[in-house]
């Protein structure tokens, strides 16, 4: 009964430390008209790191404006980049915002990618071992197994990412020729026309 106790505490301790140690993350993917600008919020605590990524995945030239923002203080800026990443400690508790501009786009219709991270995900083994608690070989694997987790899903968010830019670039690149191939033919239509009517007008005058 003491051993089943002390294994029940263990995997208590894992449950815990796997719920404590993920940190608050916010991703989607969203679009943007010519001249807009949009603003997205997080709370956070003092002396809390925040990391904050993104992506244009397709549209115009590939650039944005992004802006980190606390109150009326602009704590970070950077000005048409494709891709761009920023880490920062909180000075003060409240509502910070990263703020997205494509206010320098006349006509170019754009989709970009955000990655917010509040927090600092800690690794599970260094939590469990504030806990002294010896684990089995199963326990420390899937601990293990947790945090190597982590690493694969911002890999696929990568990945996930290019295939999209790729993608949107193919499309782009398919809508273009088949507009330029719609145009040959009928340039080509438009010539034979214009030959069969100047042959007929040579043949009429030599009769």
């Amino acid at each position: 009964a003491q051993r089943s106790n002390t294994r029940r505490m263990k995997l208590a301790v894992i449950f815990v430390a796997l719920v404590l140690g993920l940190a608050a993350a916010t991703e989607l993917t969203f679009d943007m008209e010519p001249h807009e600008r949009q603003c997205f919020m997080e709370e956070a605590a003092k002396d809390t790191d925040i990391t904050v990524e993104y992506q244009v995945v397709y549209g115009g030239r590939l650039d944005i404006d992004m802006d980190v923002v606390f109150g009326t203080t602009v704590l970070h800026s950077e000005r048409g980049q494709q891709t761009g990443a920023f880490n920062f400690k909180t000075q003060e508790p409240g509502e910070y915002q990263f703020c997205f501009s494509n206010e320098m786009s006349t006509v170019a219709h754009k989709t970009v990618y955000i990655d917010v991270i509040v927090g600092e995900e800690q690794p599970i083994l260094n939590e469990l071992k504030d806990h002294h608690i010896a684990l089995t070989q199963m326990e420390t694997s899937l601990a293990s197994i947790h945090n190597s987790l982590r690493g694969i899903v911002d890999y696929q968010t990568h990945h996930r990412m290019r295939e999209a830019t790729h993608r949107r670039t193919a499309e782009f690149m398919n809508e273009r020729v088949q507009w330029v191939s719609t145009g040959e033919m009928l340039l080509l239509v438009v010539l034979s026309l214009f030959q069969i009517v100047y042959l007929r007008g040579l043949f009429a005058e030599k009769k």
